[in-house]
């Protein structure tokens, strides 16, 4: 098992007092004070996923990232990566001898993102949010989780994060609408529509919020281009709600 060098994205200058800054979004990287730090890529995907699942036990970790082995060779794969990733990057791994989870110094793009997701999916709907743009370019603009791995547990947390992020796009998008910040609405709408392409909810947002800036023209345009997707890639037709939405533009050319 090699040690190369990880994949170095740029990331924002490091909060005061931060050590180490673990991404995903976008692919893998690793930061200490600003600086790459290489890791192998069992070190990768060892951090990437006590990052994804938080605190675990020795044995289901060996046995999610080494799953054709037997539990005795995956264990042994376990402490080899544990060892070198301790001697590699001090601080980034803590644990005992049943446990394992990262060190309270690493901080991760993910959690700023389910930090965020979970703020509007579970907070108080009525609550006054000062700058609901914000939160909507910060949402928006999040890359997809680890590109390129294809794990199962990497697909399963990549699925989770994707619907945080939609939802939490979404209800961004209907707050903005509400605030008369169209342009950013819109923003927020289409980059739902981004995240998850045949999601009618996201497309119903952009939608209504080309309706309301008066722009039927390009509601139609997109109507159509998500009618499009919908019959070539699953062979079905929008909902009665997305068709109700535009029926003013077409007249009866719709079927209800």
């Amino acid at each position: 098992m090699s040690e190369g060098p990880g994949r170095s994205i740029p990331l924002p200058r490091p909060k005061a007092g931060e050590r180490l800054r673990l991404a995903l979004l976008g692919g893998w990287s690793l930061h200490r004070d600003g600086a790459g730090v290489p890791v192998s890529s069992n070190g990768q995907r060892l951090l990437a996923l006590l990052a994804l699942r938080g605190r675990m036990q020795r044995e289901l970790v060996a046995g999610t990232l080494w799953p054709g082995t037997d539990d005795q060779s995956a264990l042994a794969n376990l402490r080899t990566t544990l060892w070198r990733v301790r001697r590699r990057v001090q601080g980034a791994i803590t644990g005992d001898g049943t446990e394992v989870g990262l060190g309270a110094e690493v901080s991760v793009d993910v959690h700023e993102l389910i930090t965020t997701g979970d703020r509007l999916l579970n907070g108080d709907p009525a609550e006054p949010i000062a700058d609901w743009a914000a939160i909507g370019h910060t949402l928006a603009r999040h890359d997809p989780l680890l590109p390129g791995w294809y794990e199962d547990w990497v697909l399963a947390e990549r699925e989770r994060l994707q619907q945080i992020q939609v939802h939490a796009l979404e209800i961004a998008a209907e707050r903005l609408v509400q605030s008369s910040q169209l342009a950013t609405a819109l923003e927020v709408a289409h980059a739902a529509t981004l995240v998850e392409p045949f999601r009618e909810t996201a497309h119903c947002a952009v939608v209504e919020v080309l309706l309301k800036q008066s722009n039927p023209a390009q509601a139609l345009r997109h109507y159509r281009r998500y009618e499009q997707l919908l019959d070539r890639e699953l062979g079905i037709e929008p909902s009665r709600r997305l068709r109700e939405l535009v029926r003013p533009v077409l007249g009866q050319r719709i079927r209800a």
